[in-house]
């Protein structure tokens, strides 16, 4: 009599263990075959800020003091955010500079925004430096791009003197005023 009491325990158990592993398998699998989350929005990639915003608050700490929408005031400013190991940054050099040397005799100002550590970011920080002194690494994601919506890179944001967005772009060759020469 004691074996079937003991046969009858080691079922029940073996069925309160099936019994939870089923359960477990079965919230695992609705977990699964749930709807995915909705994807970004359909089209081109957009950065929070638009042709004819206001310029958004941000401070950006550069070796030569801090740089914030007021300090750009009065000026018009173009401010790029750049990826060390991205090969369109790399390309749109040239038209930053070009930008760069056409509006900085008449107060222009470039501000380069490097995505990555400082270490990483030595050689485009060294490319971008003989033209402004306005350069930060700041990490992925840092506090300045997410205050633009920078997801891509290149990005850059054109601002006039007054401080509006004069135009955006995203990826090398996105911003006509780099071709342009002048804001």
């Amino acid at each position: 009599m004691s074996y079937a009491i003991a046969g009858l325990a080691l079922l029940a158990a073996v069925t309160l263990v099936n019994a939870l592993l089923t359960v477990a398998v079965s919230r695992r699998w609705r977990t699964m075959m749930a709807p995915a989350p909705a994807a970004a929005a359909p089209g081109p990639p957009a950065l929070a800020v638009q042709e004819g915003d206001r310029a958004p608050a941000f401070t950006l700490h550069t070796p030569v003091g801090e740089v914030s929408a007021s300090t750009l005031a009065g000026r018009p400013a173009l401010i790029c955010f750049l990826r060390p190991d991205c090969g369109p940054t790399r390309e749109s050099l040239p038209g930053i500079q070009r930008w760069a040397e056409a509006n900085a005799p008449s107060g222009g100002r470039l501000v380069a925004v490097i995505s990555g550590q400082p270490a990483e970011a030595g050689p485009l920080l060294e490319a971008v430096g003989p033209l402004t002194e306005l350069t930060a690494a700041e990490p992925p994601d840092g506090p300045v791009a997410g205050v633009f919506g920078v997801r891509h890179h290149p990005s850059f944001v054109l601002l006039d003197a007054d401080g509006t967005v004069a135009g955006t772009g995203i990826g090398q060759g996105s911003l006509p005023a780099l071709d342009l020469l002048t804001a």
